[in-house]
């Protein structure tokens, strides 16, 4: 409709000019809202600059000693992680009998703390809390108290973390997330980097025994036992272990087998940590690893199925094939006992599988038939 048309249309009554009336008035209606939206964007931007949430904490940090996570449980009350660092200067999982936490994870959400920005005022109103994962942990909320504290335990920091807004995270890691301060309805949106795992064993520093498949020479299964199974290779270029001691009338059941088993160590992974003591270690079954270079690995196991949990312990290996610097063997093996020792480590599923597989497992009897 050109103008002309539309001019004769509003000089001529009828429902064709209520009608072109009404769309004008909407039209400027909808006009009238965006430019309202607009301003007030422009305003909130212009008067809520981001800022530090924690003015000073980067002047306190050191001397930070206790780094705590409050989760709720439902009726079940709440669960802490207690990270604590001790006079040696590592931090420890008091939840776990202080064994070490990932000092890297620590150290960047300490960092982190001192970096969080407030990027954006949101509701005060402590119904709408819940929605935005503000909820405290002893309310029933779903929030995660998040505590820094010194060697006085005097608070350092304190807040509660909500909803992380996915897909949010920049180039250096930060992403946005809804955060409140302890005590206040005040929600904010916020800009940062810090871990919040709920789980305690998401913290426990996962270092063990680097022994790459390179080094693996020999693997002994139910080491001790009636029917230990010793697998081996040539050499750290050969790709394929034999079973040493295969009965007469016993063939393997194929390389991919058996080097699945004597490669297991090299993808050692842990999923718990807990004192040697807590666990009973009854004619258990133990696995043995010899490197080329003379490294001894001996895991003594307990468990069954999905939650199979060993000890680590190292040795030197003197008639090993290839010794390097005896020096640097016996520093290597102090450490692993110095840092595992004590300690039994629940394994992945598949590698404790792995690491009991027995004769009848790897190996067959030959077929009468077969040429």
């Amino acid at each position: 409709m050109g103008m002309t048309d539309l001019m004769k249309t509003l000089k001529t009554a009828g429902p064709l000019r209520n009608l072109v009336i009404l769309g004008v008035a909407t039209a400027g209606i909808s006009l009238a809202a965006a430019i309202t939206v607009s301003v007030q964007r422009e305003e909130t931007a212009a008067k809520y600059e981001p800022q530090i949430f924690f003015s000073g904490l980067a002047d306190k940090v050191s001397g930070a000693s206790k780094l705590v996570y409050t989760t709720g449980l439902g009726l079940r009350g709440t669960a802490d992680i207690t990270i604590e660092r001790g006079a040696d200067g590592i931090w420890r999982l008091a939840e776990r009998e202080g064994y070490p936490a990932k000092a890297d994870r620590v150290r960047k959400t300490i960092l982190g703390l001192t970096e969080l920005e407030l990027m954006e005022p949101r509701t005060a109103n402590k119904d709408w809390h819940s929605k935005l994962g503000l909820g405290a942990p002893e309310d029933l909320g779903s929030g995660v108290r998040v505590q820094l504290l010194d060697e006085t335990d005097q608070v350092l920091a304190s807040f509660i973390a909500g909803n992380v807004i996915e897909g949010s995270g920049d180039a250096q890691g930060r992403g946005l997330l809804y955060v409140r301060r302890d005590g206040e309805d005040q929600t904010w949106l916020a800009r940062g980097n810090i871990s919040l795992d709920k789980d305690v064993a998401g913290w426990l520093d996962d270092r063990l025994v680097d022994v790459p498949m390179e080094r693996i020479q020999r693997v002994t299964l139910w080491a001790g036992s009636e029917k230990p199974l010793v697998m081996s290779r040539r050499s750290a270029q050969h790709p394929n272990y034999i079973i040493e001691n295969v009965p007469d009338g016993y063939v393997t059941r194929g390389a991919p087998l058996v080097n699945a088993s004597a490669n297991a160590f090299a993808d050692f992974t842990f999923e718990d940590a807990v004192p040697e003591t807590a666990l009973e270690f009854k004619d258990p079954p133990i696995a043995i690893i010899e490197t080329f270079d003379g490294l001894k690995i001996t895991l003594t196991m307990t468990g069954a199925g999905s939650a199979m949990w060993t000890t680590v312990q190292a040795e030197a290996n003197p008639a090993a094939d290839g010794v390097g610097d005896p020096q640097a063997l016996a520093a290597e093996v102090a450490d692993i006992n110095a840092r595992l020792g004590g300690w039994a480590y629940k394994m992945e599923q598949n590698l404790g599988l792995r690491l009991t597989q027995t004769f009848e497992q790897l190996t067959r009897p030959v077929s009468a038939d077969a040429p």
